[in-house]
């Protein structure tokens, strides 16, 4: 086996963490909308979920 199924997960988490931090940025209708709040943080072509707001930059695969 690969590995233990909850060790997997935590480590899918991490990853993601990782991916937002490195490419994510706040949805522009969030700031402007809700300037106390924190704003959703996006990934490239990635929809907000409050606004409905997508990203339109290229997916990360094309991007590295």
């Amino acid at each position: 086996m690969t590995g233990d199924v909850g060790h997997d997960m935590c480590a899918w988490d991490e990853h993601k963490k990782l991916q937002k931090k490195l490419h994510g940025v706040a949805c522009p209708d969030c700031v402007r909308l809700l300037p106390k709040a924190n704003p959703s943080i996006l990934l490239p072509q990635q929809r907000c979920r409050i606004h409905g707001y997508r990203d339109q930059r290229t997916p990360i695969e094309d991007i590295l």
